[in-house]
């Protein structure tokens, strides 16, 4: 069977026009401006439907709207992130603003000049030299002779590729080429930058030379509009994003608020696995005394668990799901992940009362509650709760295999809780994660990685981190 083809639709006869700039009074004059803009795609199966088209009066083809009705604007000197899953139409929206591609409908303005990060060495000629083609990319980029020669050695330094600067394009690794490339954009004297998920360039010390660079740009007045599933990079380095949602704008705003709707939505996918499904009609079934395996001998703080994690309709949470894995970071830490067979309801923090607080003194218990339910049978699991301080601080994190219990197969709906008794911790914001790991503790089922926030107050004037046990005294030996 021939491969689908993607052709793209008629572009509309100007995407730009001239608009005249903004007087110096004005405080935050535009770079670019972006107004109802639409992109789409004519998917043709194979190359015959393409023909009988061309040749006919029928349609053989399916319209692909990766944009719709984009509007924004990024200012003068701003850092812009644009974030979104797999497909959004990121990578499609930065090569409108690039003039890669034209959109189908709308307008883009531009002021000043545009350079573009969004495929690293992908026009260098492979049989000239890294030298060669840093003179061919920077007459390409509109730069005489003279400012080309200027340029050259802060490239070479900065690439850091050595003595292959003169070899063969054609004998360089990948990353090379990507620590090239950057070299020559970086150092590109243009207004605008446009940066398309090249921050994993090279090793760590090379990422952070990156990073550094781009911070160069923002202090000397320059525009960035960056794309990345890097999120603390967006947030770090931005400080306006936009949010893509199936090519279309869900919430645009200040990087650190976009950041963390756009991960509270990744949670409460988790959270809620029949998120955007029609439940089955089920009656709800009478609040019965469910089953308890564990230690805890109050039967008191048993009956009020029971009323507290008390699941309305448990079986409407169990309508048939595929096991797919999941993925999601925050810079170099993982957010959410594991392989799917596990998904989480939710979570609730709860007090020796079994009611809900996030706010908890020194010495009160601490219970942490994970409802869930399976994709399919699930061997032994290893259920686990870990603390830490905000700054990462790893307190504790015992899990079921380390205390010997729970250690059977699961297939169901289900709530698994820990309770810390008389929690010594001192002042401060701490948070938890939580982690439904295979029975050889090898890979998660499950892993939200620091999450769930709960703050600790006392009115002891301690300083550290935990409340130990302690006493004082004092030995008199002489004394005038």
């Amino acid at each position: 069977m021939t491969a689908p083809s993607i052709e793209m639709s008629t572009p509309p006869k100007s995407i730009a026009e001239p608009i005249p700039f903004k007087s110096p009074t004005d405080p935050l004059p535009w770079a670019v401006q972006v107004e109802n803009v639409s992109k789409a795609y004519d998917i043709y199966l194979n190359d015959r439907a393409r023909l009988l088209e061309f040749f006919g009066n029928r349609t053989h083809h399916q319209q692909h709207w990766a944009l719709q009705n984009i509007d924004f604007e990024v200012s003068e000197g701003q850092s812009f992130g644009i974030i979104g899953a797999n497909g959004a139409g990121k990578s499609t929206l930065l090569k409108c603003l690039a003039g890669i591609t034209q959109p189908s409908t709308g307008v883009i303005r531009t002021r000043g000049e545009l350079a573009t990060l969004l495929d690293l060495g992908l026009g260098f000629h492979q049989h000239f030299s890294g030298r060669e083609n840093i003179h061919m990319s920077c007459a390409l980029l509109g730069l005489s002779p003279e400012e080309t020669e200027a340029l050259v050695p802060n490239i070479i330094q900065f690439a850091e590729i050595g003595a292959y600067i003169d070899y063969p394009v054609r004998t360089y690794s990948a990353g090379m080429n990507l620590r090239l490339g950057f070299a020559i954009a970086a150092h590109s004297p243009a207004d605008v930058f446009l940066i398309d998920e090249v921050l994993a360039v090279g090793d760590q010390r090379f990422q952070r030379r990156c990073i550094h660079k781009i911070e160069e740009f923002l202090e000397a007045g320059r525009t960035l509009i960056l794309v990345s599933h890097d999120l603390h990079a967006i947030r770090s380095l931005c400080t306006h994003a936009l949010w893509l949602d199936q090519g279309q704008i869900k919430i645009e705003g200040e990087s650190k608020y976009v950041v963390d709707q756009y991960l509270d939505m990744d949670r409460s996918i988790q959270h809620n696995p029949v998120r955007q499904q029609q439940r089955p009609n089920i009656t709800p079934a009478p609040d019965v005394e469910l089953p308890f395996d564990t230690d805890i001998t109050d039967n008191e703080l048993l009956n009020r668990l029971r009323q507290s994690l008390h699941l309305p309709n448990p079986a409407s949470h169990f309508c048939p799901q595929e096991t797919t894995a999941y993925d999601t970071v925050d810079g170099d830490r993982p957010v959410v992940q594991g392989t799917g067979e596990v998904r989480i309801i939710r979570v609730q923090l709860l007090d020796g009362d079994a009611e809900p607080r996030a706010r908890f003194k020194t010495g009160d218990d601490l219970i942490v509650a994970v409802t869930f339910r399976t994709t399919e049978p699930v061997p032994r699991p290893i259920f686990g709760v870990a603390l830490f301080r905000n700054d990462g601080t790893y307190i504790h994190g015992p899990n079921t295999r380390f205390d010997d219990v729970l250690d059977r197969d699961f297939h169901g709906v289900y709530t698994f809780f820990i309770q810390w008794r008389q929690i010594q911790l001192l002042s401060g914001t701490y948070r938890l994660s939580i982690a439904v790991f295979d029975q050889h503790h090898l890979k998660p089922h499950i892993w939200h990685n620091q999450l769930y926030d709960l703050e600790i107050v006392s009115d002891l004037h301690d300083h550290g981190m935990i409340m130990l046990d302690h006493a004082w005294g004092l030995l008199s030996h002489h004394e005038e």
